[in-house]
């Protein structure tokens, strides 16, 4: 199956999916967070399974986005292991958040609830949903969002969400193109 890129659709969550979208890309970051950061080729294999072509794909792919990088293992060798850049360690709330809506929504299975948890280290508890805040710390929902859409041509539009109406899908479009 041909990958169809994102690159040309104005949207940061496009964007995002064409460095982080493809399968197994998610769980590669996942096991360089249970690695400390770092991971092998070898490790990230047979951590998960994946094929050699699949897996080289995706650590090039992370690689030229500069979510993970190369690290030599001996001087001159071809040998290296592949460590989370700052980029790639941003991803951390997104891992967790996307976790946690799994084990709200979809693990209704006794066997496999609470699977994997995420807990603080200082209290050994696990840690509090992740919410969309205001910088005043405020949760927010919904109701309390809008969006902000910069046009090629730099026109800057405020469009309300959720879309409630056909002429706001028509302003979607017309600030997309």
């Amino acid at each position: 199956m041909v990958k169809k890129s994102f690159a040309d659709i104005p949207c940061s969550l496009a964007q995002a999916l064409d460095v982080i979208g493809e399968w197994w890309t998610l769980l590669i970051v996942r096991d360089f967070f249970l690695g400390n950061g770092t991971r092998r080729f070898e490790q990230l294999r047979d951590s998960l399974g994946i094929s050699r072509n699949i897996l080289t794909e995706r650590l090039k792919t992370l690689t030229d986005e500069g979510v993970i990088e190369r690290i030599p293992l001996q001087e001159g060798g071809k040998r290296c292991a592949y460590q989370l850049t700052p980029k790639g360690r941003d991803l951390l709330p997104v891992l967790v958040s996307i976790m946690q809506w799994q084990e709200r929504w979809e693990n209704k299975d006794e066997s496999t609830a609470g699977y994997v948890g995420v807990c603080d280290r200082g209290t050994g508890e696990a840690i509090a949903p992740i919410e969309l805040r205001n910088r005043e710390g405020r949760a927010l929902d919904l109701s309390d969002l809008y969006l902000t859409v910069s046009t090629p041509s730099g026109e800057f539009r405020v469009l309300e969400w959720p879309i409630k109406s056909a002429e706001h899908v028509d302003d979607i479009e017309r600030a997309s193109s």
